[in-house]
Parts: C-alpha cells; sequence; structure tokens
C-alpha cells in the first residue's frame, strides 16, 4: 500500500495489494549516544516475486535524519532519490540489490514513545503497530518478513546490558569504555516485532525443559531496585510455557526469553520475539506493594505476550485491518490459561463485564467497527475492545461450536498450514473450517459487522402436549457505517428450571447443540422457534449461560424468578448476571421516580433477596463479592436509550445506601468470616476472601461512621497492599479526619515506589468529593506526577474521567473541560494517550440534553486546536460528525 504524503488520509482495507519488495535480510547497527543514536541499516532486497512488479521502491520514514544512502555499494546522490515527510522513494533498482541507509535519531526528545526512545536512565524500544520507522526508513508493514541481525554499542558503563531479538551470537570490548553486542534472530519477522533494549539493569535468570527436552534460558531484566518483584512473573511464566504445550501443543522456538520491565510504555506489553518489552505493573509484584488484581494481571499478561509467540510472532497479520486475527485469538487463550488458574467463574464475570462496558459502548459510539475495520486514518486507534475483546468472544463461539476436541483440530491445521506466514483471518476460519468439515460462511458476518446485536426471547407453554416453546429474534442496531445488517450465528447456552429451582434435564434432540461446555440454542435466522417436549410444566429458562454470545439479551423475567436464578442456577455466570439485572432494574426504577421527583426508596424484596445471599454459607467467596457489588454506572448507561446522569447518580447511590443500612449486621457478619477465613495466601480462595471483606467494608463505612475504627484497624493490621488500598478505597468517599491522616501516611510510606504512588493518584482521582477536580489539577504540578509517563496519566486523569462518573459527569462541564484540555496538552506529546482519553466524551449523543452539550462543546475545544495529531483527529472528528 503506498503511503502518501497527505495529513488524516484514510486507509482502506479493498486498496490492499502485496509489497512489490521483499527484503531477504536486514541487519541493524546502533551506536547509542547521550544527544543522538546513530543507525546504520543494511538490507538485501529482491521484487517480489508474486507481484512481479517493477516500481519504485518506497520505504517508511518519520523524524529521520538521512544521512546517507548507499545502493549496491554506491553512494546516491539526492537528486536519485525523493524525500518527504513520511517516505524515502528510490526509483531505477534492480531485481535484488544491496541497500544501505544511515539515519540519525533523538530517543530522548521521542516522547511519543513509540520507535526508539529513553525511559529513564534507558534505551528501549516498541514498534508496533508503526514505530519502527521511527527508527530508519523500512518497508514498515505486517507482511514483509525477514530474519534481523542486530548489533549495538553503547557506554559500557551506563549500559552494561545491551539486549536484542533472537540469540546472542557476539559480544566485545571496544575504545572508550564502549561494548558491543550482537542478537540474531534466525526467524523471520516483521519490523514490528523487533526491540531493543540498553541500560544498567540487573537480570534474574531461571530455565525451563520443554515437552521435547530443550532447556530454555529464562531471563528477567528490571532496574536493580526490583530484583525481589520479579519472582512472581517468572513463575507465571513457566505456568504459561507449560499450559501452551498441554493445551495446544505449541513449544517455545529459541534458546532464550527474555522480558524486560520498563516504567514508560503506551501499551500493557510488546511481544517482541525473543524479547518482550512490559509496562512495569504488569511484572513488578510482591505483597507489600502489589494488589491481589496486580498479581492477577501479571499471570494473565505475562500469559497473553508468551502465547503470541505462535499467535502473532509465527504466524502474523497479513496487514492491520487483521488485528484480531492475533489479538482476539491470543486473549482468548490468555483466557483460558486464566480460568485453568484460578476461579473460571470470576475470570468469566470479568470478561463479560468488559464487553458490556466498553465494547458495547464502543459498538453503540461513532468509532464503532466490525471485529475487522475496514478503514482506518491512524491504526493505533483500532487497538479497541472490539478487537481485543469481541474478538476473543468471537473465537469462544467458534470454540462452543466446533466443541474442544474439533477447535484443537482447526488450531492444530492453522498452525501446520500458515507457520512463518503472514496471513488474514480468512485463512484463519478456514483452517478450522476444514479441520471440522464444516461451513463457517455464515459466521464470518462476526467479523465484517459492526454493531451488538440484540436478541428478544419469547415463550409459550402448551399444558396439553407439554411442549415449550422459545422464540428467538435477532435484531441489529444501526451503527454509523450504516451497513444493512445479516442475521448472525449465535450459540446461546440454556438450561431448564423447575419453580423450585430444580434442574430440568434437556433430553437430545434436533433444537439443541449439546457438546462438553453445555447445551446450546444455535440461532442463525432472524427469527427462530425452538420446541422443547416432554415438559411437565411451565419451565424457567437461564440464557446465555457463561455469556456464550456478545449479544443483549432480553427475556420477561420477574423479580421472583430473577431471586431464583441468582440463587439455584447452576451456571455460576448466570447467578451473577441475575443479581446484575435484579440491580439494574431497582436502579432504573429509583430512576423514574427521581425524574418524576418521588421519594427514592429501595423495594423491600430486593433487600431481603440479597440478605439471603449473606446469609448462605460462603462457598466460593470470589463469587460471592461479585453477586454483592451494584453494577458500574457505565454498566448500566449501556442499558439505557439516553443516559439521564442525575438520575442515574441520585439511583445508584441510593441502592448503595439504602443496602448498607439494611443489612449493616449481615455485612458484619460476612466481613468477619471472610477476615478470619484468609490465610494470606496468594491463592484463589484467600484471595476471595480478600474481595469479600473489602467489599463488604465499603457498604459497612456508608451504613455508620462506627466503622471507620474498623477501617482504621484494617489498614494498620494489613500484611498485604489488597488490605491497605481496601480500608483507603472504603474511606475515599468521606470527609472523615482520618481521611486526610491515612492518605498523607500512606503517600509518605511508598512515595518511592512509583507503581504505590499511581495507586494514590487513582484513589483521589475517583474520590466522590466536591473538591475532587480542584485536587486533581493540584496534583498534576505534584511531584508524584508525570505527563509524560502513560501509567500516571491513565492513573489520574484517565481514572477521574472513566471511574468517577458523579464528579466527572457534573452539571457546568468542569470535568470534560478539564478533560479537553489535557487531551490538547497531549496531543503532540503523546497522541496515543490522548486520544485514548477521548474514549470518555465520544458516547456524547446518549446522554441527556444539559450533559450532552456540555460534552459537545469539550470535544469541539478540542477539533479546534491547531495541529492535531492523525490519532486525536480521527476520534475527534468521528464524534462530532457522528
Amino acid at each position: 500500500m503506498k503511503m502518501e504524503n497527505v495529513k488524516h488520509r484514510t486507509t482502506y482495507l479493498k486498496d490492499y495489494q502485496r509489497p512489490d519488495f521483499i527484503v531477504n535480510k536486514t541487519s541493524l547497527h546502533f551506536e547509542l549516544g547521550e544527544e543522538k543514536t546513530i543507525v546504520h541499516a543494511q538490507f538485501n532486497i529482491s521484487i517480489n516475486p508474486a507481484v512481479n512488479r517493477h516500481a519504485p521502491l518506497i520505504l517508511h520514514g518519520e523524524d529521520l535524519n538521512l544521512r546517507a544512502i548507499q545502493l549496491d555499494g554506491v553512494l546516491l546522490p539526492n537528486t536519485q532519490y525523493k524525500q518527504t515527510a513520511n517516505e524515502l522513494i528510490i526509483n531505477d533498482v534492480k531485481n535484488n540489490f544491496d541497500l544501505e541507509i544511515i539515519t540519525e535519531i533523538y530517543p530522548q526528545k521521542n516522547t511519543t514513545l513509540s520507535g526508539l526512545y529513553r525511559s529513564g536512565s534507558m534505551f528501549c524500544t516498541q514498534c508496533e503497530a508503526e514505530g519502527f520507522r521511527k527508527i530508519t526508513y523500512y518497508l514498515d508493514r505486517p507482511d514483509v518478513m525477514a530474519p534481523f541481525t542486530t548489533t549495538i554499542v553503547a557506554d559500557k558503563s551506563r549500559y552494561p546490558i545491551l539486549l536484542s531479538n533472537g540469540n546472542k551470537i557476539a559480544s566485545g570490548e571496544m575504545k572508550e569504555n564502549r561494548h558491543f553486542v550482537t542478537w540474531e534472530d534466525p526467524f523471520k519477522k516483521p519490523s514490528y516485532l523487533f526491540a531493543l533494549v540498553a541500560g544498567d539493569l540487573v537480570q534474574i535468570k531461571d530455565t525451563y525443559i520443554t515437552q521435547s527436552g530443550r532447556e530454555v534460558a529464562l531471563e528477567i531484566f528490571v532496574e536493580p531496585q526490583n530484583k525481589e518483584k520479579t519472582h512472581y512473573a517468572m513463575q507465571a511464566l513457566k505456568k504459561a510455557m507449560q499450559w501452551d504445550e498441554k493445551a495446544y501443543g505449541r513449544e517455545y522456538d529459541l534458546d532464550i526469553y527474555m522480558i524486560v520491565a520498563v516504567n514508560d510504555f503506551n501499551m500493557g506489553a510488546m511481544e517482541n520475539k525473543g524479547l518482550n518489552i512490559f509496562n512495569a505493573k504488569y511484572v513488578l509484584v510482591d505483597e507489600n506493594t502489589a494488589t491481589d488484581v496486580d498479581f492477577q494481571n501479571v499471570e494473565a499478561v505475562i500469559g497473553h505476550e508468551y502465547f503470541h509467540n505462535w499467535t502473532g510472532n509465527r504466524i502474523t497479520c497479513r496487514d492491520w485491518f487483521q488485528l484480531s486475527l492475533k489479538e482476539g485469538l491470543t486473549v482468548f487463550r490468555e483466557q483460558q490459561f486464566f480460568q485453568s488458574l484460578g476461579s473460571p467463574t470470576v475470570k468469566r464475570i470479568t470478561d463479560a463485564r468488559i464487553v458490556r462496558t466498553r465494547q458495547f459502548a464502543e459498538d453503540a459510539s461513532p468509532m464503532a467497527h466490525p471485529v475487522r475495520p475496514d478503514s482506518y486514518i491512524e491504526i493505533n486507534n483500532f487497538y479497541t475492545s472490539t478487537v481485543y475483546n469481541k474478538g476473543a468472544e468471537v473465537i469462544r463461539m467458534l470454540w462452543i461450536l466446533l466443541g474442544s476436541e474439533g477447535f484443537r483440530k482447526g488450531m492444530d491445521l492453522y498452525f501446520e498450514r500458515h507457520d512463518g506466514q503472514a496471513v488474514t483471518i480468512e485463512d484463519y476460519v478456514a483452517a478450522l473450517s476444514d479441520a471440522n468439515n464444516k461451513d463457517l460462511t455464515q459466521f464470518f458476518r462476526w467479523y465484517n459487522q459492526a454493531g451488538t446485536p440484540e436478541v428478544m426471547v419469547k415463550d409459550s407453554f402448551d399444558v396439553k402436549s407439554k411442549q415449550f416453546r422459545l422464540t428467538l429474534t435477532q435484531s441489529f442496531p444501526k451503527t454509523p457505517d450504516e451497513q444493512i445488517k445479516q442475521p448472525y450465528v449465535i450459540p446461546i447456552k440454556i438450561a431448564l428450571y423447575d419453580d423450585k429451582g430444580n434442574n430440568i434435564k434437556l433430553m437430545p434432540q434436533k433444537a439443541l447443540h449439546q457438546v462438553e461446555e453445555g447445551d446450546f440454542l444455535i440461532l442463525k435466522e432472524e427469527s427462530q422457534e425452538f420446541i422443547f417436549d416432554e415438559v411437565q410444566a411451565k419451565p424457567l429458562p437461564s440464557l446465555l449461560g457463561g455469556f456464550s454470545a456478545p449479544v443483549k439479551l432480553t427475556y420477561p423475567y420477574t423479580e421472583a424468578e430473577l431471586e431464583l436464578l441468582m440463587v439455584c442456577d447452576k451456571d455460576l455466570f448466570n447467578r451473577w448476571d441475575a443479581s446484575q439485572r435484579i440491580s439494574t432494574n431497582a436502579i432504573k426504577s429509583l430512576m423514574k421516580d427521581h425524574l418524576q421527583n418521588k421519594p427514592l426508596v429501595t423495594a423491600k424484596t430486593l433487600l431481603e433477596a440479597y440478605r439471603k445471599l449473606l446469609q448462605q454459607k460462603i462457598e466460593e467467596p470470589a463469587l460471592l463479592a461479585q453477586l454483592i457489588s451494584i453494577p458500574s454506572f457505565s454498566y448500566i448507561a449501556q442499558d439505557l436509550p439516553i443516559v439521564e446522569v442525575n438520575a442515574l447518580i441520585a439511583a445508584r447511590k441510593t441502592l448503595i445506601q439504602d443496602l448498607s443500612t439494611n443489612l449493616e449486621e449481615e455485612l458484619a457478619e460476612v466481613y468477619s468470616k471472610s477476615h478470619d477465613s484468609d490465610d494470606g495466601q496468594l491463592n484463589s480462595t484467600s484471595m476471595g476472601y480478600r474481595a469479600l471483606k473489602n467489599v463488604c467494608l465499603q457498604y459497612l463505612v456508608k451504613a455508620s461512621s462506627k466503622w471507620l475504627s474498623l477501617i482504621q484497624k484494617q489498614y494498620s493490621s494489613a500484611l498485604n497492599m489488597t488490605d491497605r488500598m481496601g480500608a483507603l478505597g472504603a474511606l475515599n468517599h468521606t470527609n472523615a479526619d482520618i481521611r486526610q491522616t491515612l492518605f498523607e501516611e500512606f503517600y509518605q510510606t511508598y512515595k518511592h515506589e512509583a507503581l504505590v504512588v499511581n495507586k494514590w493518584l487513582s484513589l483521589h482521582a475517583t474520590a466522590d468529593l466536591p473538591s475532587v477536580i480542584k485536587n486533581i489539577e493540584s496534583l498534576l504540578s505534584h511531584e508524584s506526577f508525570d505527563i509524560n509517563n502513560p501509567n500516571k496519566v491513565y492513573a489520574l486523569i484517565g481514572t477521574f474521567a472513566m471511574a468517577n462518573p458523579e464528579r466527572f459527569h457534573n452539571d457546568v462541564g468542569s470535568g470534560y473541560q478539564f478533560l479537553a484540555d489535557r487531551v490538547i496538552e497531549l496531543n503532540q506529546r503523546n497522541p496515543q494517550i490522548a486520544a485514548r482519553l477521548l474514549e470518555a466524551l465520544i458516547l456524547w449523543k446518549r446522554f441527556d440534553d444539559k450533559h450532552s452539550v456540555l460534552m459537545k462543546e469539550a470535544l469541539m475545544k478540542v477539533e479546534a486546536c491547531k495541529n492535531l495529531s492523525e490519532d486525536v483527529y480521527e476520534i475527534v472528528t468521528k464524534s462530532l460528525k457522528s
């Protein structure tokens, strides 16, 4: 695809063309300096035989100072090439030639954190999606793959560790206290998987013996003060390697696997071949500085990046439109891995909550796009919940439809066919289809159609024939592309219960897709009827068990029916789902009363339902913690045609306060039992008790100020960060004097622990206090904050915008204006982060008139800015034009 030097150019999937050239070999030589870095790149390039078209060589490049070009050993004068802002064009090249390019770059000034940049005192890279072009001129596209050899030269005292992809093949001393290391990666890879790290780092070593008996060296590199925080990450890596061998038969292929933790990173981590670069928060954990959620995130992200070795590296994307081919598939594999380590139900709840809040919101926004987008201005804007999370749900549906054995057969064929290739989503689905002799043509619509399908369910029961009938109808909300939608293939897990909550066994019949994972209705038509014979009395259906498809499902449950499912459903996910439906219905009812200026009072039946939950024996504490947690503002907002902000906030607060006041005794009892049952270990049961205890504490402090002493006791006696943060979180929305005391004590204790300080910033950002915006503005100039560090931006600014609806959506719009100002400030400094912050404003049309106008004004303020980056321009203009 030719990249024109045109501002805000749109790239389309339909315009894809194979590259005119292929790179046979890439050799890079870096001279790292304190003011500049010299990159000497050597390539052997050929005309692509699959295209066989004689065309100019067009290389991508951004922010590069070109010093010299040699073609087949001859220095080219500037009359024989053309240089634009983002391309280098060379005419009259042979069928095969050697090209040498010397560029000068300035990593110390690179605040975008894309390409080669500085993080503190170390050099590191981030090349996905298009960062390599900021290092040297190259065919920077994922379907151009080559073996890389990389030599790094640097000052030995400042940078004793020099790392790149592959295996180390040479090293040595040089003059003036400099040294070099050469790395060779024998596997062809696209440029986005290139990595380089140089710094004063310590190394933690271990080994792993693969299923074939090979020994792989495992190495984690961190700053010296963080050495003791790497042990959990190392064990997580070994678990991931073992799981992938067992679950998918995939063995690691190099002699060494390296991980580096860096403080400044736009993403979570990067799967560069053999040299993963991680955001430090997904590597560095110990019980003094990390919560249980942090430990769980380390396991998940370590697993995710390792699994990319086969689903992303060995087989990669033909173009960036195929991003979900590696990300959606790898998220699904990560989810499977994580479920094997702890509570599968709680993991499923967590994943579904992300889809129902962030992804459903994305589908309802001006940025709605299919799992495989068909166009973009800036590809960084499409590292989205749709591509990742909905993409994983699409893979999960394939797993359901094919069964676990059939899915594994399809994966084996995919690896066999496409190892070492850059492929498309069609290639992946074809492998699954061919391995199982199953037509997946209609199913492919999940990749091409945007929006969240809605499924309406109606039922009837005939006493005489003992037939129970379910009629399922799917509909398709409009999306910005105005695409006419066709029916999807939707697997809906089903179970039937009698009025006592006993499961009714479903006999094998045509209506059911029965696999190891359960019984499913497969909805293929716009409207479809399913008949169940020999049913003795009208049953209660449990639908969409395990969140078997990323759809919105409507069934006319009564409150009593939902309460029965919340207690009796054998599908534990659907117990949670019933609790969320009950809470959501209650909040909607309270919202209606608020809009009619009626008193807000929670129904006694709901309070009694939750009382029964709390009085039950605690069998799975992590699940109970989820069951008694009220849906978030964002979760409920996705179920409303128009978000009446003040009504929703008032309704949620009323429900939470009424639960706290009326269930105080039961909450205190569960808190006590959970506290006594927590043995302090890092296993799923103990983590569950801590989660349950801290949810109860959040309620108790709203019930009475007498519980403030319990908060102080928990904080002071805590042996782990989970309980400290639980105490501070419960205290966060009060004006009690103890809040300021404990917050200051916490900061002074941990002010040299950057990741812990980020938790402190997030607490300030989520405080439901009138002074919160003023407090956040003052923190922008606090010693703890750095606008150039993405983790800190997300902790303070992103958390405020996404997790403090009461104060972000205030009636004067100051929350929106604050966010707009930060987006403008970050626009050129770090466009990726600036664009992601805009997520909080893009749904402006779905809000009530007052807040909609204020949100639009904030977006217009950003749009009026000069020199908008591609990232911000695309989101703000699409949002306002929708």
